[in-house]
């Protein structure tokens, strides 16, 4: 996978099109809230179920286990390896 992009620029570009990177790039940050929600979904499951209240401490202070932790990385490969196809493709073409 090639990251080009102009000579001082913020944010690699994937894309000749800087619309597609645009749209590249909110896809990841959709996938990260959404990560993050089903980790506080998650964690208020856990909570309950062990009866204990449920609060904004009781989500701070909240560890995963191994079971979450596995579920989480297939997750993230299942969001990537769309991208990582799209970007393959648009990479092999230049």
């Amino acid at each position: 996978m090639s990251v080009t992009g102009p000579v001082g620029a913020e944010k690699p570009q994937y894309f000749d099109d800087p619309a597609t990177d645009a749209l590249y790039q909110m896809v990841l940050v959709l996938g990260e809230e959404l990560a993050a929600v089903r980790e506080q979904v998650h964690a208020i499951v856990e909570l309950q179920a062990s009866g204990k209240t449920v609060d904004a401490a009781a989500l701070d202070a909240f560890q995963p286990d191994a079971a979450f932790d596995e579920k989480r990385q297939k997750y993230v490969e299942r969001l990537l390896d769309p991208l990582k196809d799209l970007i393959e493709r648009e990479t092999s073409a230049e």
